[in-house]
């Protein structure tokens, strides 16, 4: 099952951002995508994740685009994780049981014992999203999105407000998964991506 881009585009104003972008992701293959600031790497996520909308060219899961899931059938299998997760009302627990509830975002795994190998406590899913700090809602958040066993997975920045051990257990966990990962730090490109994108 392929993850396919072709003819992406996008422009701001009068810039192009990028224009007539095509990739294919096979399973297990990781895409870093690499640029300055302002390159448009953020927004390549937020199209693939059907939150912005599309110009021109088209995406396909297995075939089938975006419109033809349904927003939270596709949100589903291709999941995105902000480099800054929005933080939602409650707790990281009471998001779960949120999400536990969708027919479309069943979860395939416990978030909470995942997120422990990463070196958050479980009794950190109980405190409130606005009281943990930027590593713990990026380690949650990142649980939460695997959990749910998407095709695709969507990463800004995973590990940037994580510590070196944290983050060498998150890049364990990443490994063999279908990604399209945002990353300023090359050194992180090169230990997970199959491929690489430059904007």
């Amino acid at each position: 099952m392929s993850f396919v881009v072709r003819g992406l585009r996008r422009t701001v104003g009068e810039r192009a951002l990028f224009d007539e972008l095509d990739f294919t992701l096979g399973p297990g293959e990781i895409l870093a995508v690499r640029g300055p600031s302002g390159a448009g790497k953020t927004t390549l996520l937020r199209l693939l994740a059907w939150l912005d909308p599309i110009e021109a060219g088209e995406i396909l899961l297995a075939g089938r685009s975006p419109g033809d899931y349904g927003a939270p059938a596709w949100r589903a299998r291709v999941a995105y994780v902000a480099q800054r997760p929005p933080l939602f009302d409650g707790s990281p627990a009471e998001t779960l049981a949120w999400s536990r509830g969708l027919k479309a975002a069943a979860p395939g795994g416990d978030p909470v014992a995942l997120a422990e190998r990463w070196g958050l406590p479980a009794a950190a899913w109980g405190a409130p999203w606005s009281r943990l700090s930027g590593g713990e809602v990026q380690r949650a958040a990142l649980a939460l999105a695997l959990a749910r066993d998407p095709e695709v997975l969507l990463l800004d920045e995973p590990t940037s407000a994580l510590d070196p051990g944290a983050a060498a257990a998150v890049e364990a966990a990443l490994r063999g998964r279908r990604a399209v990962l945002v990353t300023h730090d090359r050194a992180l490109a090169e230990r997970l991506a199959t491929r690489e994108l430059s904007l």
